[in-house]
């Protein structure tokens, strides 16, 4: 493939620019897609950001475009096509990876459930091989990848801690042992037959259209399903707005693309946050005092907490239920668990382009439009 040079001087394979974005029909992923066609009108692209000709979707699910970023990325010029496929098939990767200038790896399979659940393991670790390996395979010259900062999660807590962290010896969860296994994985390939790569570990992310933990955890309390709330309310844990992980990752992207700091970011991680590390329960509470959602007054302590988890371990493996927390959670919830973006700051120049206060309120407006049962 003929390299040639961009407006920063990175050499990239000549012709249109192709950006593939593997999970992208999910929370992030369609965040990260519009976005790369250039937003949705809501803030104005930085000139920091890659740019590129088109956008290749592939998700096991469909891809449904935001109108209004639809918009923004007919006026550019940008196109834009879909697939379904399968990080688990080799072929479905080759068909959509083929002529990529940059693929973001985002597909991931997050379960921390008790029940032993194979395709964490087909997903999270086989179907990332089979990410490099097809990269490799094809010429890709660069891969973005979505850790997690799980990969550092342990019975130690964190309190403002950074990418020196180890990973643990015994990964409390399968979950966790996979997404080490898939960030490995991408950092070793970092250099290897042509493929340059930069891994980004986002905090909890939130946002507007968020399927994951909060719509959960206000539904469980407007069904009055949770009686008390863990720990004494000091346990600290990162969040950040969606759209501020997506921006990371388009600046990972940049940098590997210019010849001037791919060495300096290439087989890195960065954990990207905003900042922003309350208690979980009282992040929660404007989005349910927005909604009327009562929360539980009483607060289980620590040691308390810890105790009923590791029963609820026992009743797993004496019944083999699932059970509604064991003791990740306790570790996630009651324990400190939030880390320091300076390296990110440093090296990728990222700075959040949704503050704390307006990622917020967005994400309580949008709440405010659902409907909960009580």
């Amino acid at each position: 493939m003929q390299e040639v040079k961009d407006e920063r001087g990175a050499d990239v394979p000549s012709g249109p620019r192709k950006a593939v974005v593997i999970g992208g029909a999910g929370f992030l992923g369609k965040r990260l897609v519009t976005m790369l066609g250039g937003g949705d009108g809501s803030i104005e692209p930085p000139s920091e950001w890659p740019r590129f000709d088109h956008v290749h979707v592939v998700d096991r699910a469909a891809y449904v475009e935001d109108p209004r970023g639809k918009v923004e990325r007919e006026n550019r010029g940008i196109s834009i096509s879909s697939a379904i496929g399968d990080i688990r098939s080799k072929e479905d990767l080759r068909s959509a990876l083929r002529g990529a200038h940059t693929v973001f790896h985002l597909a991931s399979l997050v379960d921390v459930g008790l029940k032993k659940n194979p395709a964490i393991e087909e997903v999270n670790v086989l179907g990332t091989h089979n990410v490099v390996e097809v990269c490799q395979e094809l010429g890709v010259p660069f891969l973005v990848y979505t850790s997690t900062e799980d990969v550092v999660f342990s019975e130690t807590p964190v309190s403002g801690g950074d990418e020196s962290l180890p990973y643990p010896t015994k990964p409390l969860h399968d979950y966790v042992r996979t997404k080490i296994e898939g960030e490995r994985a991408v950092r070793a390939a970092d250099g290897e037959r042509g493929l340059r790569t930069c891994a980004i570990r986002p905090v909890h992310i939130y946002g507007p259209d968020d399927p994951h933990a909060m719509i959960q955890s206000l539904e469980a309390f407007a069904e009055r399903r949770v009686p008390f709330l863990l720990g004494n309310g000091s346990a600290r844990f990162d969040v950040v707005h969606v759209d501020n992980v997506a921006h990371a990752h388009l600046l990972a992207a940049a940098k590997l693309h210019d010849p001037a700091t791919r060495d300096l970011v290439g087989g890195r991680v960065y954990f990207a946050g905003e900042g922003h590390a309350p208690n979980y329960f009282e992040f929660l509470r404007p989005f349910a005092e927005a909604c009327d959602i009562p929360m539980p007054r009483v607060r289980l302590p620590g040691p308390v907490v810890l105790v009923l988890a590791q029963a609820m371990e026992v009743v797993h493996r004496v019944t083999g239920i699932e059970v509604p927390f064991h003791r990740f959670h306790y570790h996630i919830l009651v324990k400190d668990f939030f880390f320091s973006g300076a390296n990110a700051e440093r090296d990728l120049g990222y700075r959040p382009i949704v503050s704390k206060e307006e990622g917020m309120a967005q994400t309580v407006a949008w709440v405010q439009t659902l409907k909960f049962s009580s």
